[in-house]
């Protein structure tokens, strides 16, 4: 009877790990979604916030969303309310792929505009990237604001995370400029043999799910498993895998997706 039950266990942990395999994945590198510039409505004035654009989509795979500055996603592809600024206006079809476009808001009675340097978040478990404005024209006496933060005259902000960031900067005369600034990623050096392999012989390459002898779904394969890195990354990250009562620490599912956005390297 014993030896029943561990044979139906058995049966059960591969028919759940073949369920729950890894499926072949659209590549948005091949994809032909487009955004451009319908219409756009200058502001006012350095103070007002009255300006908007109208964006359209082509291509892809609709229906479409629309966010910006990385924002809420929407539906509408018109955004109003705006000061004068740069804003970066992002398309995502139905199948995740996105488009971006930067447009530009201006005003008529300020020539208020800033310099951008910018270092890179190359850390995997904190973040290090760093956006550094300095105001240029208007009335001086700079002041600046990061996200909702509120003003202040530090134009340096530090431990960012990669992504999208809205910095905008005042002058005296209270006239204001949108800034949307991106922090890049930086290569993180985590490494497959040193971070990423002990995860997966623990709780992934075992017999009857992706260990040794099972085919395309070996991962101790190195290439099967680069073949499935991207995969990989949002099946851990949203916590469907690994399976059969394995769980995997937060610290561990950001390691390999800073490995897979590394490049996936065997390294």
């Amino acid at each position: 009877m014993r030896r029943i039950q561990i044979l139906i266990v058995g049966l059960y942990f591969f028919a759940s790990c073949a369920y729950n395999d890894i499926a072949d994945k659209f590549s948005c590198d091949d994809t032909d979604l487009a955004l451009s510039l319908a219409t756009k409505v200058d502001a006012s004035s350095c103070k007002s916030i009255d300006g908007s654009l109208v964006v359209a989509a082509t291509g892809g795979e609709p229906a479409y969303d629309f966010s910006l500055n990385g924002g809420v996603y929407q539906t509408n592809p018109e955004f109003t309310g705006l000061a004068p600024g740069a804003y970066e206006v992002t398309v995502k079809d139905l199948r995740g792929c996105i488009s971006n476009l930067t447009v530009e808001i201006s005003s008529p009675d300020s020539n208020l505009s800033a310099s951008i340097e910018t270092q890179h978040d190359n850390q995997c478990l904190t973040n290090n990237g760093v956006i550094t404005v300095t105001g240029l024209g208007g009335s001086g006496n700079y002041q600046y604001q990061l996200g909702s933060s509120g003003f202040s005259n530090n134009n340096i902000f530090s431990n960012l995370k990669h992504g999208s960031y809205v910095v905008v900067v005042k002058d005296s005369e209270d006239c204001q400029k949108v800034l949307s600034i991106s922090v890049q990623r930086g290569n993180t050096g985590v490494s497959f043999s040193g971070d990423i392999e002990s995860i997966f012989q623990t709780n992934c390459n075992l017999s009857g799910c992706h260990g040794s002898g099972t085919g395309a779904r070996d991962w101790t394969n190195f290439a099967n498993l680069q073949s499935k890195a991207a995969q990989i990354k949002i099946r851990t990250g949203n916590k469907t895998m690994p399976i059969g009562g394995f769980t995997l620490s937060q610290q561990q599912i950001d390691l390999i997706a800073c490995w897979v956005d590394d490049g996936a390297s065997n390294n």
